[in-house]
């Protein structure tokens, strides 16, 4: 989940480290940090907050060197500290590392080395990585092997570069279950856990495969595998420009992306004909489906269920990436997967891609980012075409799931899909975003929040929830209405805000009974739907579409009513606390 980077350039590099953590900060951003060789001696810049504010407490003028690394953090192990903030060096400052996972037997390995006299700076399990290195080097190994053999005895999910300091003309970088990329330029070569880092500079890359060593150099490298065989890989040309990053007249990356939707749910409609041919194919030739994700886009698989066990008739289950280890059970040639990922890096989703393919399942992939992890295992992948998404909480992402769903869905059955009127309805929905921005005021001090919707709103009323919660820090719950009364109920008092997503579809009337007893409860209700209704305290008009497209118009609105409170309430949309954008550790 942290971000890392390394360059070996022919000019200095601190600015581009700097650049490049800034580009990846939704990864992580409790601190950072950066080490560069001076020719000298490896000198380290770091400390907590964000990348700017640290950047503007050292004085960087004093910092420079043609190779270097640099990390922006996610805590797992060891608290927001300086001390825990990376690069790490091993006792003498010959080795520095910067790393992104766990590392799962640190603590006997950090307990043999203190044993052997090594001195630890901080509490992470980062740092076993330096200093066994270094007691590799004592023991004479050259530097490749003193790598490798390293590897050979962690245990975890993890990606790190190393940089020498009697070695200043080359980075070794090591993936095992986390992802890492070479970026090739003319003027030097970089090393990163994300193509983000690196694009402003080049769109040439080399993705690393599992259980792999990278040595780079300024204009050459070589990777091994983890018994040290040299092994080939080819050079990718990567799609996205580095100008999509940039914020353009928005205040925020995440107000932009809910915006951009204008153009990425039309976008994500449109599949290569025979891609999605083969695609469907394989899910009609299935026994059973197995659909997993995590948070937004397992809310997404939701929405594909009822899509495709109601329209196709197939048999599909939704399950939790994170516990999908209990099914593994049920599995067979049978069977076969379908996996949603915005980033395609998501540790629990890769978890359970291995179970399956280890048990001959055929996996099929949704994902945004087209390098991924994940559409490299996958067999079939449909991509949502969408570009970087940099806000943590994934708004436009969401929506390109659904696009491309209703698409798979259309070419499972008989279900029409006016593209026209959508693009029309998203178009318009942003007019209610002056009145949404007053009700994120309204509810300001609300300490809950509970969204309802039956059928196929109940997943958008988990999402809305979501997206409260991670931007607003507010307790949100999404329920299915129909369930109100089996205990939440209780929980409705005087002032509460209920947002019910309930749009004229099948749903729309027993969704408003389920609001009369939420109003004969003192409950204040947003009424989200296309037919205006007294019950409704404040109704919040959406445009009409086909029955079951309300999801691709309904979810924008709760998505600008969680934007406009995390601003009500003092928080920064992009960067929630706690949280980070892809998901690499389990």
């Amino acid at each position: 989940m942290c971000g890392i980077i390394g360059c070996v350039s022919d000019a200095d590099v601190v600015e581009v480290l700097l650049d490049g953590l800034r580009n990846m900060e939704y990864r992580g951003y409790d601190s950072a940090g950066f080490g560069v060789h001076d020719g000298n001696t490896i000198r380290l810049g770091k400390g907590v907050g964000r990348v700017d504010e640290i950047a503007r407490s050292l004085d960087l003028k004093t910092f420079s060197g043609k190779i270097g690394l640099a990390h922006t953090r996610w805590a797992t192990h060891g608290g927001v500290t300086p001390e825990n903030a990376h690069p790490h060096l091993s006792c003498e400052g010959e080795v520095a590392v910067v790393h992104n996972g766990i590392i799962e037997n640190y603590q006997a390995i950090k307990a043999r080395l203190e044993a052997k006299g090594h001195r630890f700076r901080s509490t992470t399990d980062t740092e076993v990585i330096p200093h066994l290195i270094e007691e590799n080097l004592k023991a004479g190994k050259n530097h490749r092997e003193a790598v490798l053999d390293a590897v050979r005895e962690l245990k975890g999910s993890y990606a790190f570069i190393v940089l020498f300091r009697d070695l200043y003309d080359r980075l070794y970088g090591v993936r095992k279950d986390a992802p890492l990329i070479i970026g090739l330029s003319e003027r030097g070569n970089f090393l990163a856990s994300d193509v983000l880092a690196f694009l402003k500079h080049t769109n040439k890359a080399v993705f690393l495969e599992n259980l792999e060593v990278a040595e780079v150099r300024r204009d050459s490298y070589t990777i091994w595998n983890f018994e040290g065989e040299e092994v080939q890989h080819d050079i990718s040309t990567l799609e996205w420009e580095a100008m999509s990053l940039s914020k353009k007249e928005f205040t925020h990356y995440t107000l932009k992306e809910i915006h951009e939707q204008r153009e990425t749910i039309a976008l994500a409609f449109r599949q290569d004909p025979d891609d999605l041919d083969r695609f469907c194919l394989a899910l009609q030739g299935a026994e059973r489906i197995y659909i997993v994700g995590a948070g937004t886009s397992y809310h997404a698989a939701l929405v594909a269920k009822h899509l495709f066990l109601n329209l196709a008739k197939l048999p599909v289950e939704v399950i939790l990436a994170s516990e999908f280890e209990d099914y593994a059970t049920l599995l067979d040639e049978g069977t076969l997967m379908l996996a949603i990922s915005q980033s395609g890096e998501t540790a629990d989703v890769l978890s359970a891609v291995n179970i399956a393919k280890k048990r001959g399942v055929c996996v099929l992939s949704i994902v945004n980012i087209p390098s991924s992890t994940l559409a490299r295992e996958s067999e079939q992948t449909l991509y949502l075409n969408c570009g970087p998404e940099v806000g943590v909480a994934a708004t436009k992402t969401f929506t390109a799931q659904l696009a491309v769903i209703y698409t798979i869905a259309s070419r499972l059955s008989n279900l029409s899909i006016d593209l026209e009127q959508i693009t029309e309805a998203v178009k318009e929905v942003f007019n209610v975003e002056r009145q949404i921005a007053y009700l994120a005021q309204a509810f300001s001090t609300s300490k809950d929040c509970y969204f309802i919707g039956r059928g196929i709103n109940y997943p958008i009323a988990l999402e809305g929830a979501l997206k409260l919660k991670e931007l607003a820090y507010v307790h949100a719950e999404g329920l299915a209405a129909g369930e109100l009364k089996h205990g939440t109920l209780a929980l409705i008092s005087e002032g509460v805000p209920v947002i019910a997503i309930n749009p004229s579809d099948k749903t729309y009337h027993d969704t408003l009974s389920n609001v009369a007893e939420i109003k004969a409860r003192g409950g204040r209700v947003i009424g989200l739907s296309d037919i205006e209704n007294s019950l409704y305290d404040y109704h919040v008009k959406i445009p009409s579409v086909g029955k079951l497209f309300y999801p691709l118009v309904e979810v924008i609105p709760l998505q600008m009513f969680a934007y406009y409170s995390a601003l009500e309430r003092g928080q920064n949309p992009d960067y929630p606390r706690n949280l980070a954008k892809s998901v690499t550790v389990k």
